[in-house]
């Protein structure tokens, strides 16, 4: 924990650490002192720095200054010379609405050509808080990791937010040394072994005190608490057991700041301590709910019976409703090992449910392709990250809009509608080319997906851009980083009619992608094969929005035949052992329309009549079909789709919310993979079962495909909800036989979607995975498991989900026709940073292993075998693998 101490003028300013509910207390730990050497704002702009624009903005006389950030806005700060890199970090205090969430991005800048990560301001970054102030300290490692002279800082909003004023102070960058760990504490779950309170009373305990109260069954408790107030549980029975401590949540208004005050009692005359909720008493945040756990060795140091909980207001605060919930006593464990995060190691209501769960090994199984466990690539974190090569992904695909219009020849290409249209180098240093990225998948064992456009257009510098300021005049939203580029839309948000392609790009014609593909076999004659799937472009049903500056046309039908033909050639020529994907589409629409069929203007559906009003997958796959047939050349192996769920608030794009409602969300949109009785609870309405669509799509239309999930997220990486839904994804592409997916891009360092992964790829970090043979298996509600075995049927890992927050499981898992079990390995994820920890194996037997699921988990269950009979060959499972003739 550390304490910020702005040195100036002989003043000394200290950021206290978060409390529960937002206040400012105490440091429950001794802090270490940071010196600013460096003082940017502190109530007024200081010496050799000049505010640089750019939003609306109050930075005159004296205090915190407030800066505008609805429409992407935000602010710089110039300084007259460059300073030299050396320090420690990037401190500084912000007040913000509460509904604006993580929003704040943070980078350094300069004069010079010398490029600045962006920063995404994150719960790691967070010092303290005071009140409504957040302090946070942001290492220079991530703003500046090559060291480069820098003569500005700039801060803005990555997403958009409301109008409200965005107040920062304190600004400056601290001496070298300082930084925060990038590490999570090491969190535990808890278990309750006496439940006083969770959507009502429980059996045992009453309601009593002296405040205005309401305690229905159903819903959290809500009580006064202004003047004072509190209320007391009455249990009927004194207790008397060990407990571990006094777990609980609440939500209240963040001005009430630290507040609660617990203690427990016996109506005799013994005395217990009055214990106040501080920062070290939190365990985590869900959205608005704090979770909290006091240790007995507070509230009741000499172990005396206790009859009664009281909780109540140490100071005076208004009249809102406090709202308390899950109320209970834990096990020692839960006291000495650690608290759990927000929303990842979860309290267990009640004893442990039976589940019981199955291994079918008695049929042959089915191969798992290798490339289901693939990511993308963010070229703007490269060069600074390495946890994308650790989490075990066997494959990167090179994809998203920018490389509709990658020129090879010159490495670079344009941000599209995503960055103001502009052209650039890829990544966030010169030297990363797509080579670059080749070498970085050879050098840490994984295979290569790479992008070749096909829209006919390529960037032809890396620094023009397509709707100039100079040309086109102010608009709508114009970059801060290079004020000439513009969004092509008015002040008013209409769109601008789009220059000519040749402001920014040259022709690409199938030869030039051809020319591409050539001279990477070539460098692949000593190198080996570097490129294990060619995906023909990227979303082209977009591309009238995504890059109308070059295409402003709605795709149709006939288009992307024709360009999938030429270009499919031309790849195919020039690597006849090409495995080739395609058409890449964004999500359901496209599965079934063009894009202009959905387009504004246009006569719906106009282009699929046309076309025998056949759905558009299905048209795709027999012309590709006749065409083969016709000359005897394959353009496709692999038939590719995206896939993000559309409810909102799962997904990155939806708004990834994680209250315990939209978590819940999150887990069941995973059966849009499978499940044809699940309706996909969204805009669609309609059952999805995406991979058996796919997959009798292929066989009724173009047999031997392959299907691939080119691009998938469902949110929430950070979140237990999200790890859940990442390991459902891959079981269930185990179970359908999927040729290839990938995640976009790829999760965080150690949080839940990363353990996710490495649950099927390195859950004991000495190379324990998933095997390569799949065998059904059979799981209760509440529960997920997906079965793999290896070749010769001596080893079997199954992983199981437990996806009720509140509920642990005693899962019996039957193994049928999978032989003797000769050991027993069982290790489960509950949202520690640290990982799989070892657990018992509850029972063990010639057919049967036991084991516990604790909520909101992922364990793994590593089998050793003596199998009753050799196993037979697996199926290769439906379509053309990457790699076959």
């Amino acid at each position: 924990m550390l304490l910020l101490a702005a040195c100036e003028n002989g003043g000394t300013q200290a950021v206290m650490p978060p409390s529960p509910s937002g206040g400012s207390m105490a440091p429950a730990k001794t802090g270490v002192s940071v010196a600013l050497a460096e003082v940017v704002y502190q109530g007024g702009l200081k010496p050799g720095w000049v505010d640089a624009g750019w939003g609306d903005r109050e930075v005159k006389g004296q205090g915190p200054a407030k800066v505008k950030m609805a429409e992407l806005g935000g602010w710089a700060l110039r300084h007259a010379s460059p300073l030299k890199p050396g320090y420690g970090g990037l401190a500084f205090r912000y007040k913000a609405p509460s509904d604006f969430g993580e929003f704040l991005e943070v980078r350094l800048d300069s004069s010079e050509e010398a490029t600045f990560p962006r920063v995404k301001v994150s719960s790691r970054h967070m010092m303290g808080m005071d009140g409504e102030w957040t302090q946070l300290l942001i290492p220079m490692a991530e703003l500046n990791p090559d060291r480069k002279p820098f003569d500005r800082f700039i801060v803005r909003a990555h997403k958009r937010v409301d109008t409200g004023w965005v107040e920062l102070d304190r600004i400056g960058f601290t001496l070298p040394g300082v930084s925060l760990s990038e590490e999570a504490p090491q969190e535990a779950s808890m278990q309750l072994l006496e439940m006083a309170f969770d959507h009502g009373l429980k059996t045992g305990w009453t309601a009593e005190g002296w405040s205005e109260r309401q305690v229905e069954s159903m819903s959290p408790a809500k009580v006064m608490m202004a003047d004072l107030g509190g209320w007391t549980l009455r249990r009927q029975q004194p207790l008397e057991g060990r407990f571990g401590g006094l777990a609980f949540r609440y939500q209240a208004p963040s001005n009430y700041g630290d507040f609660l005050e617990v203690r427990v009692d016996n109506g005799d005359k013994a005395v217990f301590p009055r214990v106040r909720v501080s920062a070290q008493h939190l365990a985590g945040r869900d959205g608005d709910w704090v979770q909290v756990l006091l240790p007995m060795g507070e509230l009741n140091p000499k172990g005396n019976p206790f009859d009664r909980v009281i909780m109540r207001a140490h100071k005076r605060v208004g009249t809102e409703w406090v709202q308390l919930d899950r109320i209970g006593f834990t096990s020692m464990m839960a006291a000495e090992t650690g608290m759990p995060a927000a929303g990842m190691a979860r309290v267990a209501v009640g004893p442990p449910r039976p589940a019981n769960l199955s291994v079918d090994c008695t049929g042959p199984g089915q191969s798992i392709s290798p490339q289901i466990y693939g990511i993308a690539f963010d070229a703007l974190k490269e060069g600074r990250s390495t946890h994308q090569f650790e989490l075990g992904a066997t494959v990167r695909r090179w994809g998203g809009n920018p490389t509709t219009r990658y020129n090879w020849k010159i490495n670079a290409w344009n941000t599209a509608n995503d960055w103001f249209f502009r052209n650039v180098s890829p990544g966030d240093r010169p030297d990363f080319t797509y080579e670059e990225f080749l070498k970085a998948n050879r050098e840490h064992g994984l295979q290569s997906a790479l992008t070749v456009p096909m829209i006919g257009w390529v960037a032809k510098d890396t620094s023009s851009v397509s709707f100039p300021a100079s040309k086109f005049g102010p608009q709508e939203k114009m970059d801060p980083d290079v004020p000439e580029a513009g969004n092509g839309r008015t002040s008013s948000g209409r769109e601008l009619a789009p220059p000519m392609p040749t402001r920014t790009s040259v022709p690409a014609p199938p030869e030039f992608i051809g020319e591409w593909v050539r001279a990477m076999r070539k460098k692949d004659v000593e190198r080996g094969r570097s490129v294990q799937m060619y995906f023909l472009d990227n979303e082209p049903m977009l591309w009238n929005s995504t890059h109308r500056d070059v295409h402003p046309e709605p795709t149709t039908y006939d288009e992307l035949m024709e360009r999938t033909v030429s270009y499919g050639t031309a790849v195919r020529q020039a690597d006849p052992e090409a495995v080739i994907a395609g058409p890449a589409e964004w999500g359901w629409t496209a599965y079934f329309r063009s894009a202009a069929d959905v387009a504004e203007g246009r006569d719906k559906d106009a282009d699929r009549k046309a076309h025998g009003n056949v759905p558009l997958l299905t048209w795709y796959l027999k012309k590709l079909r006749e065409h083969e047939k016709k000359t005897g050349t394959r353009v496709l192996d692999v038939l590719d789709v995206h896939f993000y769920p559309q409810a909102d608030g799962v997904s990155p794009d939806k708004g990834e919310k994680t209250d315990p409602e939209t978590a819940a969300l999150r887990i069941r949109s995973t059966r849009a993979l499978w499940d044809a009785n699940y309706k996909d609870e969204s805009w669609i309405g309609e059952p999805v079962r995406l991979i058996p669509r796919l997959k009798k799509m292929v066989e009724e239309n173009y047999p031997g495909r392959g299907i691939a999930i080119g691009e998938y997220n469902f949110g929430a990486a950070q979140h237990m909800s999200g790890g859940l839904a990442q390991a459902e994804a891959l079981g269930r592409f185990a179970e359908g036989g999927v040729t290839a997916a990938f995640y976009f891009a790829y999760p965080p360092p150690r949080s839940p979607a990363w353990w996710a992964f490495r649950a099927y790829r390195n859950f004991d970090g000495e190379g324990g995975r998933f095997q390569d043979v799949y065998v059904p298996s059979k799981a209760e509600q509440g529960t997920s498991l997906f079965a793999s075995r290896s070749a010769d049927g001596r080893r079997v890992v199954a992983i199981a989900l437990n996806v009720e927050p509140d509920t642990a499981r005693d899962a019996r898992v039957e193994l049928k026709g999978c032989g003797a079990v000769k050991a027993a390995r069982v290790m489960t994820y509950v949202g520690e940073a640290s990982g799989f920890a070892e657990q018992q194996a509850s029972s063990m037997g010639s057919g049967m292993v036991g084991a516990k699921l604790p909520p909101y988990s992922i364990t793994v269950l590593d089998l050793m075998l003596e199998p009753s009979k050799a196993p037979g060959k697996p199926s290769p499972g439906q379509g053309r693998r990457p790699g076959a003739p």
